[in-house]
């Protein structure tokens, strides 16, 4: 996978980037994109959940970041370009793609999910997660959150084999 190559599913070029995660999973050739989404985000698991409450405790008491409450939005269908999905803005829809943004005074986040071709059967999704932190409030956000990303996409992944 080239990185250098993908920056229209990056948050800004790469070498102004503070965080930076790809994983992927082999999925049905029938999930779109928002389908995906919706299952991966569906049921959080209580770890996550505790995650989320933590984050958004800190968050405005230390960063006065508005509260996000994780994931469980009830509106996932239909989605169209400019809504809110969860906590994040949506800036790109398609059947195989689902690109989705956050920004606040601190960060900006972008989460590229796109589904492409495997086999006559399965699609392999490949989500992006990139982001520029504004400020040291921002870069000391980021510290948990990148020790914990990798995994929470991971578990949020297998839902979807």
């Amino acid at each position: 996978m080239n990185i250098e190559n993908s920056k229209s599913r990056l948050v800004a070029p790469v070498k102004e980037l503070n965080f930076l995660h790809e994983d992927t999973q082999i999925i049905n050739k029938n999930i779109n994109a928002i389908q995906a989404y919706s299952m991966m985000t569906h049921k959080s698991s209580a770890w996550l959940n505790t995650t989320f409450k933590i984050r958004d405790f800190l968050s405005y008491r230390l960063g006065g970041v508005k509260p996000i409450k994780g994931f469980g939005s009830s509106t996932i269908h239909p989605t169209k370009l400019n809504d809110k999905l969860d906590f994040f803005d949506v800036v790109k829809i398609t059947d195989n793609e689902l690109f989705l943004q956050s920004t606040d005074k601190h960060l900006s986040v972008l989460v590229a999910m796109q589904i492409n071709a495997c086999t006559e059967y399965k699609n392999e999704i490949k989500i992006t997660t990139s982001v520029v932190t504004y400020n040291f409030f921002g870069k000391i956000y980021m510290l948990p959150v990148s020790i914990a990303h990798g995994r929470i996409i991971r578990n949020m992944l297998k839902k979807l084999a």
